[in-house]
């Protein structure tokens, strides 16, 4: 009897067949990465063995940025699926995300933009160093920018306050929590908000409203 007439077989290949490329993607870089690691692991204990430890824990991003740059060339696209379904994975399990973001460094590398958008930076107050314009937006009233980056919260806040203080602006503390803060500052009738928060870790979004000149 022929095998490929069994009917597992025809069932086994129907269903194979029903598997979209996206998930094939997700499933070879997922293998791949966990290959990675795996490797990343066999180096850290020879390391530790030799008393080289550190040397093999400092290689660990470097040899996941390298397998995941591997799988880029070949299956263009593959790290933003990995990320998606991670996103939605982090629905599912609050905190997946974060957890696998340390594991998988590379897989959050690059998430921020590195050129501002169209537009200009409004305000007496220079944008905090290295945030870079990721939305802008006027109306008949307001301009709206957002800024994005990696810095500390305090930082920024105290960026941001000192410039207005310098600039004889009155500062007001709206709200405040350990992962944002609003302020604004008051001057001759005119007003600017600042919305600081941070989104992954020191990933910082900055939202400043100014008024429209």
């Amino acid at each position: 009897m022929n095998a490929f007439a069994h009917p597992l077989f025809r069932n086994l290949l129907s269903g194979l067949s029903s598997i979209s490329r996206k998930t094939w993607i997700l499933i070879a870089a997922f293998l791949l990465l966990l290959m990675g690691l795996l490797a990343w692991a066999a180096i850290s204990i020879a390391g530790w063995l030799f008393g080289m430890a550190q040397q093999g824990v400092d290689a660990a991003p470097e040899t996941v940025r390298s397998i995941s740059s591997q799988v880029e060339q070949f299956m263009p696209g593959a790290q933003e699926t990995v990320r998606s379904a991670t996103a939605q994975v982090e629905q599912i399990i609050p905190g997946a995300q974060e957890t696998l973001g340390a594991l998988l460094p590379a897989l959050s590398a690059n998430t921020l933009p590195t050129s501002d958008v169209s537009g200009t930076d409004p305000g007496p107050v220079a944008r905090f160093p290295g945030l870079v314009r990721v939305q802008w937006l006027r109306t008949d009233q307001h301009v709206q920018v957002r800024y994005q980056g990696q810095a500390a919260l305090p930082e920024v806040i105290g960026h941001y306050a000192g410039g207005f203080a310098a600039q004889g602006y009155q500062q007001n503390l709206l709200s405040a929590t350990t992962t944002e803060e609003r302020h604004e500052y008051l001057k001759d009738g005119a007003r600017f908000g600042l919305i600081v928060s941070i989104q992954n870790r020191n990933q910082i979004t900055v939202d400043l409203v100014a008024p429209a000149s």
